[in-house]
């Protein structure tokens, strides 16, 4: 069977090919044993300590790990960067990558003193562990890996409108995990983003090693009075249904 046999071809884009892609090659990642020991080794003892306890005390457990994540670990990559130099913005050039292991590389230059900074967006967790920086996507796709690191199952999510968060299997549910927002909003508040952000949903998707899930019910209060009619206008169903096809078959 073709990759794109029996599917509609009216979502095949690149983009919807690439980010499938992207989130497949993540999943697997988050199954790789060699790929998870590199990670764990980097969560200093002290945090390891404190998570021990999280069968008993779960949410403060967790506290921990995304307070040294987010305030020790990683560190923010601006879209709109200054110069350190002249405090002026700098300008960028985006350079496309060649496979979901670079998916793209920014460069930033100042157009006064000519100081440069180069970005480049990785999907391989290694490379993203080892720089240390990212948005949103490298965030959820480090922390997605030292969860699973620590046993507990972690997968990615994308709202497809413009951010990226983790879910991770707890007390036989899956629960809200974003290492981008301060604990303990980071942890099991899945209306932060409609409420705070104004976010206008029309699906967000959870992505496993092997299939795709539906979860934009968890993530709104607003299914039955917006929700609802703008996936059906936007026939959400029949995109998705392409999807979980597509991401069966990579």
């Amino acid at each position: 069977m073709t990759l794109n046999q029996g599917i509609d071809r009216g979502y095949l884009s690149s983009k919807n090919i690439g980010a499938l892609t992207l989130y497949k090659e993540i999943s697997k990642q988050y199954n790789d044993n060699e790929i998870l020991t590199y990670v764990n080794h980097m969560i200093p003892h002290n945090v390891l300590i404190q998570f021990n306890d999280y069968i008993r005390y779960k949410e403060q457990s967790f506290k921990a790990i995304f307070q040294w994540f987010k305030n020790e670990f990683m560190k923010w990559m601006p879209k709109d960067l200054q110069c350190n130099v002249c405090n002026i913005q700098m300008g960028v050039q985006v350079l496309p990558g060649n496979s979901w292991k670079l998916r793209s590389t920014e460069i930033y230059e100042c157009i006064k003193c000519g100081s440069k900074c180069v970005f480049p967006r990785y999907g391989e967790i290694k490379k993203i562990a080892d720089s240390q920086i990212g948005r949103c996507s490298e965030w959820s796709m480090l922390f997605g890996a030292i969860l699973n690191s620590l046993s507990i199952p972690a997968r990615i999510v994308h709202d497809y409108l413009d951010h990226c968060w983790n879910e991770s299997y707890i007390g036989q549910k899956w629960m809200h995990m974003d290492s981008t927002l301060a604990y303990p909003i980071s942890f099991n508040h899945p209306h932060y983003y409609e409420q705070n952000w104004s976010k206008k949903y029309e699906y967000i998707i959870a992505f496993s090693a092997d299939s795709i899930e539906d979860v934009t019910r968890r993530y709104t209060e607003k299914w039955d009075s917006e929700v609802l009619a703008r996936r059906i206008k936007n026939n959400a169903d029949r995109k998705i249904d392409t999807f979980t096809k597509l991401y069966s078959r990579l």
